[in-house]
Parts: C-alpha cells; sequence; structure tokens
C-alpha cells in the first residue's frame, strides 16, 4: 500500500507542473515612442556640446582680449609714471634757477608762493 500512495503523489506532482517555454533569443523592436526619446536625446546632447564648445571659445577669446587691455595698461601707467618723474625734474626749484640765468631773468623770493593741491 505505501508503494501504490508514492506512485499516485508523484503522478499528481508531474501533471500539476507547468512546462516552462524556451528563451529566444531574437532582438526586441524599439518603439516609436522609445526613438522619438533616443533623436530628442541625441540632438539635446549634441546641442549642448556644440553650446560648450563656442563658450569656451568665446570665453578663452575675451580672455585674449583682457590680456591685452592689461598689458596697455600698465605700458600707459609706466609712461605717466615717467612722465611725471620728468615733470618734477623739470619743475624742480635748482632746474628753474638754471633756466632763469639762461635767459638773464632774477628769482625773488619774495615774489614766490606755493600752491599745493
Amino acid at each position: 500500500m505505501v508503494s501504490n500512495a508514492a506512485r499516485k503523489y508523484e503522478e499528481t506532482e508531474r501533471s500539476t507542473q507547468v512546462t516552462q517555454p524556451v528563451p529566444t533569443n531574437r532582438p526586441v523592436h524599439w518603439s516609436r515612442f522609445e526613438r522619438l526619446l533616443m533623436v530628442v536625446g541625441s540632438a539635446v546632447t549634441l546641442l549642448l556640446i556644440i553650446t560648450l564648445l563656442s563658450t569656451k571659445i568665446a570665453i578663452n577669446t575675451r580672455q585674449h582680449d583682457l590680456q591685452d587691455l592689461q598689458a596697455k595698461v600698465a605700458q600707459v601707467k609706466n609712461s605717466n609714471a615717467s612722465d611725471q618723474q620728468e615733470i618734477a625734474e623739470l619743475t624742480s626749484q635748482s632746474n628753474l634757477k638754471n633756466i632763469a640765468k639762461k635767459y638773464g631773468l632774477s628769482d625773488k623770493n619774495s615774489n614766490v608762493r606755493n600752491v599745493n593741491k
């Protein structure tokens, strides 16, 4: 009897099992939405890359312009400093006395007044 019960149990177990389908290896086609999404995503990515590159080029151009302007400003500052030094030498008291002697002029301290800004 025990053997008969075991056989019946195995038969009922085999009949309740479902056979699983064999997987196939064929590609799944993309839907229209997926294709549209890929095209839009690619276009946006390309646009961002182009924008980034053009911005980088513009920044480099502006940087070169800034360096040129800074060099010109430094040159003008040096020129101004040398001009101020030359003015200070030409307006010095000793230089004024030498020029006055050269042209036969006299320098009276009573007529001289200092003006400061």
